[in-house]
């Protein structure tokens, strides 16, 4: 009888551990069953070679892939599959398609490689989850509203009127702008610190209580991770790469700069609560105001906005302002300089709006630059600041004959989609009248898509612009920019943001000496 009942006992263990294992295995593809149907779906897709585990990152980090893609689309066809490391992706390039996923409130979500900036972007708009971007933009947008940027442009203007005097020095020299404009918008932390620290941090580089703070505020001692993890499938474990020198060191710079956001956030709060009389450069400036100051405004009517999202918005706009400002700002600056009859319309532009006077510009003024606003444009074109946005689909969509599941990630890259013949005829050519309205009309809206478009489109776009059109107006009122031989070429270097490898070379001369060398 003993003997029975052990065989019996035996025999339903068995039988329980295959249910519970067999149970386990549904669960696992209940779960995984996004990824699956994504991994069987891109499987079937036209794209580059792929490498086992690495799938495509180091081909996507060759300089000329996404050049590439804009050019040879047809060898695979309307849509491409793209692995990244294990990672299936379907990549769009044509803007019809590009507009099923970026004109959708459904398609909002960010994919996975966006938490990856964290640590160096802050958990702000960019990186957010769906539903704490979508209470974070409402409670925000009403800050970049034109009426509202228009208190911010004469701080523009004035560090701008700086960056124009630095040009000025460099008298006939021949100079690399890469890392002088990047330095003029970190400075940008002697001009858009200054300015941020202002505008986003409330803060005034005369106040001898801030004064200091300014020079050891540590916006630029960070450094993106994400392509380094790309490439290393393992340190994708957030555990794993926090046990790291570089995952520790990266802590170590989110904890600095949420720090240090947050100690000016409350000093900012107790001169708001006590009322504190404005020092006398303040109340110069009385009516500027700081996102700071409105964020903490903001926070009294939405108890759901903390003060560490306040904290990690500031990081955010700060951060992501850095790179894609200087990009854009060094890159216009260089294409006007080889191409001369556009600076020369930029110029009688600039002229014609300040006949002689040497005031800071106005709202109307930045509004009236529209031939500098086509060749900003069209720089962003060329050379759009960020590369490759990416979301999940929050339900399928059918493109062709292809049906692309729910839970797919997909990769749009502005780059190569700025790239298409048949929207932009002759496309590696500098040509801003692109973008007059006649052209601007003609053109399907999402074949043009610098700063992403609906309704995840980047919040700054407006400050970005007027921020630009200043700095740029500045020194072209006063400086010609001349090409270098044998450095007119840009070299892109892809990474989140484009660079110029080699930098961007040109020769400046004050205009003043220009009129007198051709009179």
């Amino acid at each position: 009888m003993l003997k029975l009942s052990t065989i019996l006992w035996e025999h339903t263990s068995g039988e329980a551990w295959i249910y519970l294992v067999i149970l386990i295995s549904l669960y696992i593809l209940y779960i995984l069953k996004s990824y699956i149907r994504s991994v069987i779906h891109v499987s079937r897709l036209n794209g580059p070679k792929t490498v086992p585990f690495i799938g495509n990152a180091n081909y996507t980090l060759k300089k000329n892939f996404l050049y590439r893609l804009a050019h040879e689309n047809q060898d695979y066809g309307r849509i491409v599959g793209v692995w990244l490391t294990i990672l299936p992706y379907v990549m769009f390039l044509e803007p019809e398609d590009i507009q099923l996923v970026l004109g959708s409130t459904k398609h909002t979500h960010k994919v996975f490689f966006y938490k990856l900036l964290d640590n160096f972007l802050g958990k702000g708009l960019i990186t957010r989850d769906t539903e704490t971007w979508r209470v974070h933009r409402r409670i925000l947008q009403p800050a970049f509203h034109l009426h509202i940027l228009e208190k911010f442009t004469n701080i523009f203007a004035e560090h701008a009127d700086h960056l124009m005097k630095e040009f000025l020095k460099k008298n006939n020299q021949e100079i690399n702008i890469t890392p002088f404009i990047n330095d003029s918008v970190y400075n940008i932390l002697s001009v858009i610190i200054k300015l941020f620290a202002e505008t986003v941090l409330g803060i005034n580089q005369t106040d001898r209580r801030t004064n200091g703070m300014i020079d050891d505020l540590p916006f630029r001692k960070g450094q993106i991770m994400l392509l380094y993890r790309m490439v290393r499938p393992w340190l994708l474990i957030e555990w794993i790469y926090r046990l790291t020198k570089h995952g520790r060191k990266e802590e170590k710079q989110r904890k600095d700069l949420f720090d240090t956001c947050f100690k000016m956030m409350e000093e900012k709060r107790k001169l708001l609560q006590n009322n504190t009389p404005a020092p006398d450069h303040e109340v110069k400036q009385k009516k500027r105001t700081s996102l700071l100051e409105y964020m903490v405004e903001m926070k009294e009517k939405n108890p759901c906005f903390s003060d560490e999202d306040i904290v990690e918005e500031c990081c955010t706009f700060m951060l992501a302002g850095q790179d894609s400002v200087g990009t854009a700002t060094a890159m216009t600056l260089f294409l006007l300089a080889n191409n001369p009859e556009w600076q020369n319309k930029c110029i009688e532009e600039i002229d014609q709006i300040f006949n002689g006077n040497s005031r800071l510009p106005t709202m109307n003024d930045l509004k009236e630059m529209r031939c500098l606003e086509m060749c900003i444009k069209e720089s962003l074109r060329l050379y759009p600041s960020v590369p490759i946005i990416a979301r999940t689909l929050g339900e399928d969509i059918k493109i062709g004959k292809h049906v692309i599941p729910a839970g797919c990630s997909v990769l749009i890259c502005p780059y190569s989609t700025h790239r298409l013949p048949q929207y932009f005829p002759d496309p590696e050519a500098f040509k801003p009248e692109r973008f007059n309205a006649e052209n601007s009309e003609k053109r399907h809206p999402y074949a043009y898509i610098p700063f992403s478009a609906g309704p995840r489109n980047c919040i700054g776009n407006k400050f970005a612009m007027l921020e630009m059109k200043c700095m740029i107006s500045a020194i072209l009122r006063r400086c010609r920019l001349q090409s270098i031989p044998g450095k007119e070429e840009v070299r892109p270097k892809f990474r989140m943001t484009i660079r110029a490898q080699g930098g961007l070379w040109v020769k400046v001369v004050p205009r003043d000496q220009t009129l007198k060398s051709t009179a």
